[in-house]
C-alpha cells in the first residue's frame, strides 16, 4: 500500500502547482479585468472603461464589407455607444484592436478605427465602425485592423457574419474633360440578395448626393481632379425611394458604367483613380432594411486603381 501511495505523490504535487499557477494568474488581474473576463463571450465583443458593452448576444449580424453591427431590438446605439469614448474589440476573448468614438461635428479625426457620433448617420440599431485610413506617402492604404480573420471566425461561430458587397474599378477611360468613363464591378459575396443604389435609376446628379464619385489623384504631388457634376438633393433631404435601388442577387456580379461629361482637365501622367461606392445610410429605418427581395445595403466602399492618362 505504501508503494501505491508513493506513486501518487508526484501527481498530487503537479495538481497543486497547476491550481496555484491558475490562482497566481487570476491574482494578476485587476478588478476591471476580472469583471470583463466574467462577462465576455467567445464571440465578437466590445469593451470600454472596464466594462463589456457588447457581446454576440446583443446583435443580429455584422456586415463585414461595411463594418456595420446590426443590434437586436432591445439595444440602442444612442444609449450604449454615443458617449462611449475609447473601446476595444475582442474575438474569442482575444483583443484585436482599439479605437474611439468621435463626434462627427469636429473638423479633425484620429487615424484608425472610430465610431462616429453626434450624429452617427445611421438608424439607432446600427453601430458603424469606421476607419480614418492609414495612407503611406504614395497613397497606398495600410492594413486595416478591422480586417482580421479572428473576427471572421468569431462571427461565423454564431452565424453572424455577412460578407456583404465588394466593388472594384475595372477601368477609367479619360478621353477628355467632357468624356470620362469609369467602369465598376459590384459583387454580392453573400448567398442572399441586396438592394443597392443604381446610378442608372438615380441619374448622376442624385447619385452624387450619396457619393463624391470619381477622383483622379497624384498623391506625391498632392494633386486631385474630380467631376463638376451638379448634385441633385433628395427631397426632403432625409428621404429615399425604392425606385432608386436595384437588386443584386446572391453571389452575383454586375458591371456598372458611369460617364462624366464635366470633369476637371487632367494632365498626362500616372495616377490613382479613387471611388467611393455608396449605400443608403441615415435614410433607412430599422424596420425598412428588410425588403421583399432582400436587404438594403447601407455601407460605403472606398476603392482605387492605378491608371495612366496619355
Amino acid at each position: 500500500m505504501k508503494t501505491i501511495a508513493t506513486n501518487y505523490i508526484p501527481i498530487f504535487f503537479l495538481l497543486v502547482l497547476f491550481f496555484a499557477a491558475g490562482c497566481d494568474k487570476e491574482d494578476d488581474l485587476n478588478e476591471d479585468e476580472i469583471e470583463i473576463k466574467k462577462n465576455l463571450t467567445d464571440g465578437f465583443c466590445m469593451t470600454s472603461n472596464g466594462e463589456v458593452v457588447l457581446t454576440h448576444n446583443d446583435f443580429e449580424y455584422y456586415d463585414y464589407s461595411a463594418h456595420l453591427i446590426y443590434l437586436k431590438d432591445n439595444k440602442s446605439f444612442v444609449e450604449v455607444f454615443e458617449n462611449l469614448g475609447e473601446f476595444t474589440v475582442l474575438a474569442n476573448e482575444e483583443e484585436i484592436y482599439s479605437g474611439e468614438t468621435w463626434p462627427l461635428y469636429l473638423s479633425s479625426s484620429p487615424h484608425g478605427p472610430i465610431i462616429g457620433t453626434h450624429p452617427s448617420f445611421y438608424s439607432d440599431n446600427i453601430v458603424p465602425i469606421g476607419l480614418m485610413p492609414y495612407l503611406d506617402s504614395l497613397g497606398n492604404f495600410l492594413p486595416d485592423p478591422r480586417e482580421d480573420e479572428r473576427i471572421v471566425d468569431a462571427l461565423k461561430k454564431y452565424n453572424q457574419f455577412h460578407a456583404g458587397l465588394s466593388c472594384e474599378i475595372t477601368s477609367v477611360d479619360y478621353v477628355s474633360s467632357t468624356n470620362v468613363t469609369v467602369k465598376l464591378l459590384l459583387k454580392n459575396n453573400d448567398d442572399f440578395n441586396y438592394y443597392y443604389i443604381d446610378p442608372e435609376k438615380t441619374g448622376i446628379g442624385l447619385f452624387h448626393y450619396f457619393t463624391n464619385g470619381l477622383f483622379i489623384r497624384d498623391f506625391s504631388a498632392y494633386e486631385m481632379y474630380g467631376s463638376k457634376t451638379e448634385v441633385v438633393s433628395a427631397d426632403p433631404w432625409d428621404s429615399w425611394n425604392l425606385d432608386w435601388l436595384s437588386v443584386i442577387n446572391g453571389n452575383e456580379s454586375k458591371e456598372i458604367t458611369i460617364t462624366y461629361s464635366n470633369f476637371e482637365a487632367v494632365p498626362p501622367g500616372q495616377y490613382k483613380a479613387t471611388f467611393e461606392f455608396p449605400g443608403l445610410g441615415f435614410q433607412v429605418s430599422r424596420a425598412e432594411i428588410n425588403q421583399d427581395n432582400g436587404l438594403i445595403w447601407l455601407g460605403s466602399l472606398r476603392i482605387q486603381k492605378d491608371i495612366t492618362i496619355e
